[in-house]
């Protein structure tokens, strides 16, 4: 296992200490609603042109550190590709990549989930080379998910696991060279398989319609109304359903996910994904919406009868 970055200044020969002195502070936070336990989003765009690939970074506030990150295409179109999520100690990069045949102008969305920092510790963790999974230690939990893709590769999956134990991605094919790496960002907290007593790790998830439209999307939402609105981790997820009359289906490349964004108040995740445009096809998510919160989109058909379905997912921050 690799360690990519250590979040604040914290070793792990000072958690012995610090874990019971946590311990505390969060449980106590955990029983007063409306305090600084909850997380923050802050957004950032890029340019809006037609540059082929393009990044931004969303940082967090000054005493904030990074607990989980989203991202997204605006008017991508079916023609631009969601490449990378790269999670940092305060700041997300995230990164869009358009085909060659995309000539309208598009940008990225990037969003940094953030908490204060209270001390505990906080790692992100990297996949090791040959490995699509980015592990958590035994000690912490998942609490933030990222990738970063080969050039050209497209993405078919960022799937938090279900224990919190870390992240994997999926792409649907295996690129020559370069390997997609996933990235985990882990904090203190109870796995969803802990049997002692107490709040544990818990992933939420929901799966689109079956159909054959694009783009398709799904909002993942918090379980219960009076939770905090703290979601921190995204992810999601293509399945594409066979065809029962061809017994060898080839591999489908022209679906990926373009969004993954938490919206402003923590309270859901929208997951989108999209089959690739052809030339004047009709618009993608995002359109004209994208300066606001939410995400919109208009009907376009795909080209194919393919069936498919998009699975979005998210982990809470105030579960642990």
């Amino acid at each position: 296992m690799s360690r990519g970055t250590t979040l604040g200044t914290h070793t792990r020969a000072r958690r012995a200490a610090a874990a019971t002195a946590a311990a505390v502070a969060v449980a106590a936070t955990l029983v007063l609603p409306g305090t600084a336990h909850a997380a923050y989003r802050h957004r950032a765009e890029s340019g809006y042109d037609t540059t082929s690939s393009k990044s931004v970074t969303a940082t967090c506030g000054p005493g904030e550190v990074l607990i989980g990150a989203g991202g997204r295409i605006r008017n991508g179109n079916g023609g631009v590709r969601l490449a990378a999520i790269v999670p940092g100690a305060t700041s997300v990069v995230v990164r869009g990549e358009a085909y060659p045949d995309h000539t309208e102008p598009w940008s990225v969305i990037a969003a940094a989930i953030c908490a204060p920092d209270d001390g505990t510790p906080r790692v992100v963790e990297i996949s090791p080379p040959g490995s699509r999974t980015a592990a958590c230690p035994a000690d912490l939990v998942l609490s933030g998910t990222g990738f970063d893709l080969p050039a050209g590769v497209p993405l078919a999956g960022l799937v938090p696991d279900a224990d919190g134990g870390g992240v994997t991605v999926r792409t649907a094919f295996q690129p020559v060279g370069a390997s997609p790496v996933a990235y985990a960002v882990c904090v203190e907290g109870n796995r969803a398989s802990w049997d002692g007593v107490g709040l544990r790790y818990k992933r939420f998830a929901a799966t689109s319609p079956v159909g054959t439209s694009s783009p398709r999307m799904v909002t993942v939402q918090r379980e219960w109304e009076d939770e905090f609105p703290s979601m921190s981790g995204v992810g999601g997820e293509i399945t594409v359903l066979p065809d029962p009359s061809d017994p060898f289906p080839a591999p489908v490349f022209d679906i990926f996910i373009d969004a993954m964004m938490p919206n402003d108040d923590g309270t859901r995740v929208t997951v989108a994904a999209v089959q690739r445009a052809a030339v004047a096809a009709g618009r993608s998510v995002g359109g004209a919406a994208a300066a606001g919160n939410g995400l919109r989109s208009l009907d376009r058909h795909s080209t194919d009868d393919t069936l498919w379905t998009v699975t979005g997912y998210s982990t809470d921050h105030d579960i642990y």
